[in-house]
């Protein structure tokens, strides 16, 4: 095995690295001070078009998790700057390799590609000129048979025994705060927001402009009493926008509840109502985001670039420009005092905290409150255990697996399950996340799964093929210049509007009944039986055969 050291001014160092046991070090002393970025080159991870086998690459949290096939192709190149999980994997028809980032895991991203018929595929760590905290370390495993499924199920079981995470089953067994949010459909209402692309970058109480309110809280409460007599038995209801300023309207400031909503008073009358039903309900809420127009706002607390500036997030959203609150920070002035705060206004169940789990970790150059990715990690992880003490659970929106260990539910594991967006080098989308996770974090499969009662039937089977928590979304095309969540939506400006989504939500929780069975078990294994046929197999023996050609599913008990 090599390690390529790239230095800034371009040039690269080549040292050679042993593998002991099965772990590949490079030790901190090896990486000069001007290195940008050092790729781990194993010769196992490479073949020759034509050969038998495939690639297992885990992108981004957008891109999700590719089986690359070993296919005439013309040349290409995919670089990911960061991996939805800390693995890598290779499959040659016979035995696996899985590799799996132990030192440096949360600065590393994942380079593939096909030159004049040669695959390759390796690890790059982002130095980026600074001190690495620890050595660069890979645990290599080799597994026979090693399919994405075999490969799988080891990335799991070593989650479980080195990296914290608990299987669901468990946890559900010590909270039944917890239990009861996980065994009911999770509806997300979003209630008011301001334009999305914003008219304005950096909004002030003058300039700011007005907030659309779609449901206030007395029409939410009207919606949960129509869930109940339509026969929704169990749903965790998530309030999107309750907030002042809507959704992502003023953050990091909460406070107060938009009285446009109906204020302070209706939010609890409605808390209380929806409990009362025997449903649970909480919020959304963000631990990233900083907007000028905050009465909270303070440059202290922006991430800062290495050249002092302030980090901006890339994307204008509903508040205008968002700044990157430091994690530590984070924690430090708003959440250790905010999440007491709205559980005292009666929410419970699996606290949302947006984007935690789907944007990359940053450093913080601040020398007031500096922050390597590893401790960004851990002072999110530090937030998302208060969540959890506090509301039952906690829930973000992507897969990003830092948190894997503290994550009850996400919003989607992929966005591109129906393989548009996949890049050149990639083949098929496979749930080798869910492989590796169900049975340890709940979910919505993806976008393409998210209101698929409103989508038509092949969203439908992707979620029996790929199992999970159904995610419904009340107002989810808020956005003009972006539908991410797919056209369809659920709606209840009218009653007629409101009866007919709820209809379609009684569809999506009696299919979750279906699943009951697998709700808590692992799954094992993933395959496709002939074109457009998968079988999905639990560890508890049953299987869910997909047909897409007949857009049909059947769930086979053992």
């Amino acid at each position: 095995m090599r390690a390529r050291i790239v230095l800034s001014d371009g040039s690269c160092i080549e040292k050679n690295i042993e593998i002991k046991g099965n772990v590949a070090v490079l030790p901190v002393e090896d990486i000069p001070g001007n290195c940008e970025y050092v790729d781990f080159l194993y010769d196992y991870f490479t073949a020759e078009a034509g050969d038998c086998g495939y690639f297992v690459l885990p992108f981004g949290t957008q891109d999700g998790v590719y089986r690359t096939n070993f296919i005439q192709r013309q040349d290409t190149e995919f670089v990911s700057l960061f991996s939805c999980m800390g693995c890598y994997g290779y499959y040659n028809g016979a035995v696996g390799i899985l590799g799996v980032m132990e030192g440096m895991r949360y600065d590393y991203g994942l380079v593939a590609g096909v030159k004049n018929g040669r695959y390759y595929a390796y690890p790059r760590y982002l130095i980026e000129r600074d001190r690495p905290y620890e050595d660069i370390s890979i645990r290599f495993f080799t597994v026979p048979g090693g399919d994405y499924s075999a490969l799988g199920r080891t990335y799991r079981e070593y989650q479980i025994k080195y990296r914290g995470c608990v299987p669901l089953a468990q946890r559900v067994g010590q909270d039944k705060r917890l239990k009861k949010s996980i065994d009911g459909v999770n509806v997300r209402v979003r209630q008011g927001w301001k334009p999305v692309p914003p008219l304005i970058e950096e909004q002030t109480p003058g300039n700011e402009p007005d907030m659309h309110v779609a449901c206030t809280f007395d029409r939410v409460y009207q919606l949960a009493d129509e869930m109940k007599r339509q026969g929704v038995a169990n749903a965790e209801l998530c309030l999107v926008g309750w907030n002042y300023g809507g959704h992502d309207g003023r953050f990091p400031q909460l406070f107060p509840v938009d009285p446009r909503l109906g204020g302070e008073e209706k939010l609890r009358r409605l808390i209380q109502h929806t409990q009362e039903i025997g449903y649970s309900i909480v919020c959304h809420d963000d631990a990233t985001a900083a907007y000028r127009i905050a009465d909270c706002w303070d440059e202290e607390y922006i991430v800062k670039n290495k050249d002092g500036s302030l980090y901006k997030r890339p994307k204008l959203w509903a508040g205008g420009r968002p700044y990157k609150v430091c994690p530590r920070r984070q924690y430090e002035r708003f959440d250790a005092e905010n999440i007491p705060k709205i559980r005292e206004l009666g929410f419970e169940g699996i606290h949302y905290i947006d984007v935690m789990t789907i944007l990359e970790l940053l450093k913080c150059y601040d020398p007031a409150h500096p922050l390597t990715r590893a401790e960004s990690a851990e002072w999110y992880r530090k937030i998302m255990r208060l969540s959890r003490e506090t509301f039952g659970g906690f829930s973000s929106e992507g897969s990003y697996d830092y948190a894997a260990a503290e994550t009850d539910y996400i919003m989607y594991a992929s966005f591109h399950l129906d393989n548009l967006g996949k890049p050149d080098i990639a083949d098929e989308h496979i749930p080798f996340w869910e492989i590796a996770y169900h049975g340890i974090i709940s979910y919505n499969p993806g976008t393409f799964t998210l209101n698929y009662a409103a989508k038509g039937e092949k969203n439908r089977l992707k979620f029996f093929e790929y199992g999970g928590r159904p995610l419904v979304v009340f107002y989810a095309n808020f956005a003009s210049n972006s539908h991410w969540m797919g056209l369809e939506d659920m709606l209840c400006d009218t009653d007629a509007q409101m009866r007919s989504s709820v209809l379609k939500v009684k569809k999506m929780a009696d299919d979750y009944e279906l699943l009951k069975p697998v709700r808590y078990a692992f799954m094992d294994s993933h395959e496709e039986m002939a074109p457009g046929v998968f079988c999905t197999e639990y560890s508890n023996g049953i299987k869910v055969i997909v047909d897409y050609n007949r857009e049909t599913f059947e769930i086979c008990n053992k």
